[in-house]
């Protein structure tokens, strides 16, 4: 068991550490993409690849509704604590490190990413009841992805920022610190590796971009497998151990995103890219690796012969749509404060006590 520990624990840390090198590239890449488009994208990706990845394997390696049930908790348990855990971790970093009161939340992303994630939670609910786990909900959670990107598009695009001033903030983002050899190596710095003093450019962003992918997937692959045995050896149901491990792991790299922007006084940025990764992971964290496994197996659902695990996926969308409203609302209404922040956590608390019961 200390040795299952120490491997997740040695894969989170190489999420994180790679997706910081995977984000410096893929924003190099698509430094005059506008905003609109940029966040849901590009930018739900390098933050939620972890996410997708683990449900591909899960899905992939152990198969059928157990397979998808280890992934899906995976996302629901991702998706719980980015939006409780992440805002009230921010805010209290910036409360007791600066002593500032409150955490001012965004109304407008709150109506359209907070509304969408609920609907978008709605219709995962609804396709799991009507068509079980199948490729027609799988290809509503993807066409749902997409209507959302044309929708912030519409509503966000060319807003306040020219591509000048969207080159000009991102030629600040893709400084890499210089540091000696030995740092590099430990703190996994794929990018200041490749670039070795020199300028960021689409030949070497490319490269960090593909080997930050290689680091992420072998990772997530040494996660999803040490999840499993930890499963075993504790006499746990998988669900369960992944619900807290692997989602907890796979939203460090958001974690610490958003930690930063708060210290930075980026408030609305790091408030945002919870809910931005939360429609990306059940969409197509979901959707994606479903819809692949079905066509791949030619098969048209995932069926299985026990009523455990199905159960647990059911309620467990149930009480994610049940989270998500008071939560949401409690951010529409007023900014975080400090007894806002501890009702958050407790929702979160809760949710996991309602897990464990099912599991």
């Amino acid at each position: 068991m200390i040795l299952s520990l120490s491997l997740i624990c040695l894969s989170t840390y190489l999420i994180w550490k790679a997706s910081e090198s995977f984000d410096i590239a893929s924003s190099y890449l698509t430094r005059n993409l506008n905003e609109g488009i940029k966040g849901p994208t590009i930018n739900a990706i390098a933050s939620s690849l972890p996410e997708l990845l683990i449900s591909f394997f899960f899905l992939f390696y152990i198969g059928d509704l157990e397979g998808f049930s280890a992934g899906y908790a995976t996302i629901i348990g991702s998706s719980i604590f980015n939006i409780a855990i992440i805002p009230a971790v921010s805010f209290l970093v910036i409360y007791y490190k600066k002593g500032i009161p409150l955490f001012p939340t965004d109304k407008k992303i709150i109506e359209q990413d907070g509304f969408f994630l609920i609907v978008t939670e709605i219709a995962l609910l609804a396709g799991l009841y009507f068509g079980g786990i199948s490729i027609y909900l799988a290809t509503i959670l993807i066409v749902l992805y997409c209507i959302y990107i044309v929708l912030v598009f519409k509503k966000r695009n060319n807003k306040g920022l020219t591509n000048t001033d969207s080159i000009s903030q991102n030629d600040e983002e893709y400084y890499i610190e210089e540091t000696g050899l030995f740092k590099k190596i430990i703190n996994i710095n794929i990018a200041g590796l490749i670039l070795n003093k020199s300028k960021l450019n689409t030949w070497k962003a490319s490269l960090v971009l593909l080997i930050s992918l290689v680091i992420i997937s072998l990772a997530c692959k040494e996660l999803v497998t040490r999840s499993e045995q930890l499963s075993e050896q504790l006499n746990m149901n998988l669900f369960f151990i992944t619900f807290i491990i692997a989602a907890v792991a796979s939203s460090i790299p958001d974690t610490i995103l958003s930690i930063k922007d708060a210290k930075n006084e980026k408030y609305k940025d790091a408030f945002s890219n919870a809910y931005g990764s939360n429609i990306f992971d059940i969409c197509i964290g979901i959707g994606l690796p479903v819809l692949v496994y079905l066509l791949v197996n030619g098969k048209d659902v995932i069926t299985t012969t026990t009523t455990i695990n199905n159960n647990i996926v059911f309620l467990s969308s149930i009480f994610l749509i049940v989270f998500s409203i008071p939560i949401t609302l409690i951010y529409w209404l007023k900014g975080i404060n400090l007894q806002r922040s501890i009702i958050v956590i407790g929702f979160y608390l809760s949710f996991l006590g309602l897990i464990f019961y099912l599991s």
